[in-house]
């Protein structure tokens, strides 16, 4: 699988394996993107992305097997729990995001397994896999996925950011800091320059570009590693700096937003 890291391509062959056993023909196709496609991947970090297409909803029945799936998966590979982010979806659904709200289920870090609805709000995803995604099985994900522009990508990452004040109270740990903070970055790299990095690069850049916030971006780096295995270190102590940090980088945003008009 493209020369990844061992553990990356065993567990998504595990994935895939499994999702055929229990789909069938009713799988269209698996897919993996973010770090693992880009090339950004940490190991011991990085989340693993991925898109399960189907030919129809998942059925009741379906949703079950799809639980019991991933949790065979922790057993057999404890390392990766809380570490994997599968959606469940059909070609339907993927095709036509834009138009209405479609049913469909993920598991993703720091959730179980779970009923979900897809709507034009995964815009960004949807741009991502189209991008940079890699067939794990089935046809090539251009032919799922309709044309996003560029254009439609860039104002969705910047609206999504101007989502995150109401966001700010629930930053508890160090982690939920972290992720925040890191977001922050390669959110705002992409409303100025358009270009999607990895959260270490965002992280890199943002220090140059301000300066003033490198200690704590460079700290939102090591919490977001100690965070891993579900570790959540208290962050009362930083919680305002974050905000302050956050609510900096959105009015940055907004003044960006208010440029491009």
């Amino acid at each position: 699988m493209k020369g990844w890291d061992p553990e990356v391509e065993e567990v998504l062959r595990r994935i895939v394996d499994h999702q055929e056993d229990v789909l069938r023909r009713d799988l269209v196709g698996s897919y993996v993107f973010g770090s693992v496609a880009t090339g950004d991947f940490e190991p011991g970090i990085s989340d693993v992305d991925t898109a399960a297409v189907l030919r129809a909803d998942l059925t009741p029945h379906q949703l079950t097997a799809v639980a019991r799936l991933h949790e065979e998966i922790v057993e057999e590979m404890p390392a990766w729990e809380d570490r994997v982010e599968v959606v469940y979806l059909s070609s339907r659904a993927l095709a036509m995001f834009r138009t209405a709200s479609w049913p469909a289920a993920r598991i993703s870090p720091g959730e179980p397994f779970h009923a979900i609805e897809v709507d034009r709000g995964w815009l960004i995803d949807w741009y991502h896999l189209r991008q940079v995604g890699v067939a794990l099985r089935g046809p090539a994900i251009a032919s799922l996925v309709p044309e996003i522009t560029h254009d439609e990508y860039v104002d969705a990452v910047r609206h999504h950011l101007l989502t995150w004040r109401d966001s700010l109270a629930d930053l508890d740990s160090q982690g939920d800091q972290a992720y925040a903070i890191l977001t922050m970055c390669r959110g705002l790299r992409t409303v100025r320059t358009g270009e999607h990095v990895s959260k270490r690069d965002g992280a890199r850049w943002a220090s140059e570009e301000l300066p003033e916030h490198a200690d704590l971006i460079r700290d939102a780096l090591e919490w977001r590693a100690r965070s891993r295995g579900g570790r959540r270190n208290d962050g009362s102590a930083t919680r305002a700096e974050t905000a302050r940090f956050v609510e900096t980088v959105l009015e940055l945003v907004r003044e960006a937003g208010t440029e491009l008009v």
